[in-house]
């Protein structure tokens, strides 16, 4: 009965080592990057197969909520950055966007829990 348990315990013993011996392949995980922007931002873009930025020079585009307005200038590439407002978005938001000579072009309505939102219209001719 001793020698059974003393090979029993060598056996054992001996499979451990091999185990250990054996070198699994590593795996990388993947790591996720995520960017996330700070501030809210609206991107004007034509209503066509494209979704072509709009040429934005002089225009701007307000955010409402309530009685609260905020203005953001849009960049010559279709983007307004609204520097007050971190995202993600806790509220929704009326959205309008005004032309260089000010005219309304767009109302939307904004959901809440955005970085960025896609107006996509067209300009009425």
């Amino acid at each position: 009965m001793l020698i059974k348990k003393s090979l029993k315990k060598a056996v054992i013993k001996k499979a451990a080592v091999k185990k250990s011996a054996v070198k699994k392949p590593v795996v990388r995980k993947k790591r996720r990057i995520r960017q996330t922007l700070e501030r809210f931002h609206v991107i004007a873009v034509q209503q066509t197969s494209s979704n072509l930025p709009y040429d934005t020079p002089g225009w701007t585009a307000t955010l409402t909520r309530g009685t609260t307005t905020i203005r953001a200038e849009f960049d010559d590439f279709g983007v307004a950055r609204f520097n007050n407002i971190t995202t993600l978005t806790t509220v929704g938001y009326t959205l309008k966007i005004f032309d260089e000579a000010n005219n309304q072009l767009t109302q939307k309505s904004v959901p809440s829990g955005l970085e960025v939102y896609v107006a996509r219209f067209n300009i009425p001719t």
